[in-house]
């Protein structure tokens, strides 16, 4: 039996499968809600990634990550992967991280490198963050991304042991600058082998003195430095404010983050508690929550392909996202992208209506979506102009549009090309009119390019 759209379980579950992966069909979200809202959260959340229907080596292949220099490829291979893959959230959390421990194209310029990182969180994104941390700090994007090669007993290089604690781990105000300091001499030594890409550790290049780091003194190296910053009563809310801004809402108060802190800290530092604690809580599904996040140009991106049934590789879509404000492998700053309302200004918009019209024309003799908007008006679902604008609207946006916006839908359809009132036919019969299906196809490409649409 099938939900009705303007269900409450039906709207939970568009949004748990927005917010915690890249958005569904109709179809999928049914299916969905026939599981269960716990039950759905336990398939996302505990997926087993060796079994994953993508063939890395032939997917590779087939996008040519070759060249050290050019990352479109490897922009278009990971699309593909958030478009694709069964995993949704493991993709999601790949995002996430790749903001976090943030390495960008323009500084390490290889990748090869960017591919293992990317690579290295969806191997371990969602397991213990700990772990992942040490990980990431031999990760040999990161060395050079953060200069850590040049990091040297007696010439300390404090790049990578600063933004380790500002931007990775603590925050401002939670380490001092002798913290900075001691932690870089920690990790001396900690270097890359260019011949093989791989990370290496000089003995004859790292500090083996004692360190008073974050209060605690010893003969540190860089995993030693690792544990005891996790150990910081500041690390947990930190790392859970910024899960909470990724996942549920822009402006969380510490009352709100504290539990899911706490849960971090019970569960040392695994991540798979405190999602499935997000996603199973009241705050996840209120209305400080729904619709109240603005899509990142990754999330449109991926959401208008998914709708328009374009298939990848579109070699014009990482000039489009860079026009949007993101591009993949390609951050701003070590601080990665700012999102919430940055996403949202008069360039950026109208890059997304580029991209948004870029589409529609590829698609115009798209057979999938054809079929689709044939079926659609033949059916006998939809009785009259409004009712072809609600039905695209729930099939695209899974709830209803603003009266303002469904008017706008509604005139649209009524308009002749020379801009003359023109009434809207429903076909009758088996056959639909050329005129008709490219007036549907039209309003598909204006449903995505209305405000409902921008949030998630």
């Amino acid at each position: 039996m099938s939900a009705d759209v303007h269900s409450e379980e039906y709207q939970q579950m568009a949004h748990l499968l927005r917010r915690a992966g890249f958005g569904a069909d109709h179809e999928t979200i049914q299916q969905y809600v026939r599981d269960g809202l716990h039950a759905a959260v336990e398939r996302l959340v505990n997926f087993n990634s060796a079994n994953d229907l993508i063939d890395d080596v032939q997917d590779t292949l087939q996008y040519d990550i070759g060249s050290k220099r050019d990352i479109s490829a490897l922009q278009l291979w990971w699309l593909n992967r958030m478009l694709h893959s069964p995993y949704p959230l493991q993709e999601k959390m790949v995002l996430f991280w790749h903001g976090h421990f943030v390495s960008a194209q323009q500084k390490v310029n290889d990748t090869a490198l960017l591919y293992r990182q990317n690579q290295l969180f969806r191997r371990m994104g969602m397991g213990n963050f700990r772990d992942l941390t040490q990980a990431v700090s031999k990760d040999p994007a990161m060395i050079l991304y953060l200069d850590n090669q040049t990091n040297r007993k007696g010439h300390a290089n404090e790049n990578y042991g600063r933004e380790l604690m500002e931007l990775f781990t603590l925050g401002i105000g939670n380490y001092t600058e002798e913290d900075v300091r001691q932690g870089a001499r920690a990790f001396t030594g900690w270097s890359l082998n260019r011949n093989t890409e791989e990370f290496m550790f000089s003995p004859s290049q790292h500090d083996d003195g004692i360190k008073t780091f974050l209060g605690e003194t010893g003969n540190f190296n860089g995993n030693d430095v690792i544990n005891i910053i996790v150990k910081q009563p500041s690390c947990a809310p930190f790392i859970c404010t910024k899960l909470f801004k990724f996942f549920i809402h822009d402006s969380p108060t510490p009352a709100e983050v504290k539990p899911f802190a706490d849960l971090f800290v019970k569960h040392n530092l695994d991540i798979k508690p405190v999602l499935t604690a997000m996603f199973t809580s009241p705050i996840f599904y209120s209305d400080k929550a729904m619709w109240q996040k603005f899509k990142s140009p990754t999330e449109f991106v991926v959401d208008s392909l998914r709708t328009t049934g374009t298939d990848l590789p579109l070699r014009a879509v990482p000039y489009s996202m860079r026009a949007m404000g993101q591009e993949l492998f390609n951050a701003p700053s070590v601080k990665g992208w700012d999102g919430g309302t940055t996403w949202i200004n008069t360039t950026t918009l109208f890059a997304r209506f580029n991209f948004c019209l870029m589409l529609a024309r590829l698609n115009e003799g798209n057979s999938t979506l054809v079929d689709a908007i044939d079926s659609t008006l033949l059916s006998g679902k939809v009785q009259s102009d409004g009712d072809v604008v609600d039905y695209f609207a729930t099939q695209i946006l899974h709830r209803a549009l603003s009266p303002n916006t469904r008017e706008v839908m509604v005139n649209y359809l009524n308009t002749g090309r020379d801009g003359n009132p023109e009434p809207f036919q429903i076909p009758e019969g088996r056959r639909v009119t050329p005129e008709a299906r490219l007036k549907v196809h039209g309003l598909i490409h204006m449903i995505m390019l209305a405000p409902e649409f921008q949030l998630v």
